[in-house]
């Protein structure tokens, strides 16, 4: 089996040809338009204008896409120039986005957009991307699991979810010459996935319970997340650490979780700030 059948999941008809649609890149615009439409409904919920937050969503999405290319290019770039072709910086179809990447890439657009224009509060809103990030990485593993990238050690073939890559994928050429199809590997992609649906599950209704501590609720994500991914990365295969060593995904993992951590702790308590007014304008009332 070629590896072409194994990412691409269909063509278009088109008078100039067809247009291959590639698993990789369907599911990162799932994951893109499942996100937004997260966020619109925690706005809503908020009773906020979505539309309003047209401008700074988009902008998330372009900094992410950009950020997560950018530490994609720098990590792997022996990899991705082995042959000197750099038109492979831009064949995003081909996979290569590295997800704290696109996190810090979309919290520089963030910073940005806010300086030029007041959204609201900013712990506010990032307690609003929280649940549509995770959605959107739910979405985003998927796409790696069709498009073959970021798979796991050899497992046992009883493990009920050992998933065989076929010839030609990149599973199988780094266990071999790629003619022959891969051993049976843990589906990391898949392990990823599921962790960000239940995050963006728990996050969505931990919005309402942390309302009242604006900015954690992006805390939790931040730290959830990195546990999971670090344990995640303890069994990934594709990043040709050696045993016993970090990961670059791990060592970000570190900072994911202080700056979980700061924003947690400090976050303002509104409801101790609403009942101090409460009784002020009491007293004030019966004087």
């Amino acid at each position: 089996m070629e590896e072409t059948l194994l990412r691409e999941l269909f063509r278009i008809p088109t008078p100039f040809g067809d247009f291959p649609v590639f698993g990789y890149g369907a599911m990162v615009l799932l994951g893109v338009l499942s996100g937004l439409w997260l966020l619109r409904a925690g706005a809503r919920r908020k009773d906020l204008d979505p539309d309003s937050l047209s401008d700074l969503t988009v902008m998330l999405v372009l900094f992410g896409i950009l950020g997560g290319r950018i530490w994609y290019l720098i990590q792997f770039r022996e990899q991705v120039y082995a042959e000197g072709d750099w038109l492979e910086t831009f064949r995003l179809w081909n996979g290569g986005l590295v997800l704290y990447g696109a996190i810090g890439g979309g919290l520089i657009g963030f910073y940005l957009m806010q300086r030029r224009r007041e959204f609201g509060p900013w712990r506010e809103l990032l307690d609003l991307i929280a649940p549509a990030l995770a959605l959107g990485i739910a979405f985003g593993r998927l796409g790696c699991f069709l498009n073959g990238c970021c798979f796991g050690q050899v497992c046992s073939p009883d493990w009920p979810l050992a998933t065989i890559f076929p010839a030609g994928s990149p599973p199988s050429l780094a266990h071999g010459d790629g003619l022959h199809a891969s051993p049976a590997l843990h589906p990391t992609q898949i392990y990823s996935s599921i962790q960000g649906a239940i995050l963006a599950l728990l996050l969505w209704h931990a919005g309402r319970r942390l309302a009242l501590r604006p900015g954690r609720t992006f805390a939790l994500f931040l730290g959830l997340y990195s546990v999971g991914r670090s344990l995640v990365e303890s069994i990934r295969g594709d990043h040709g650490v050696a045993a016993g060593e970090w990961t670059v995904s791990q060592m970000a993992s570190i900072l994911a979780l202080a700056l979980g951590a700061w924003l947690w702790f400090s976050a303002p308590d509104q409801g101790r700030h609403s009942g101090s007014s409460q009784r002020r304008n009491s007293g004030s009332q019966g004087d």
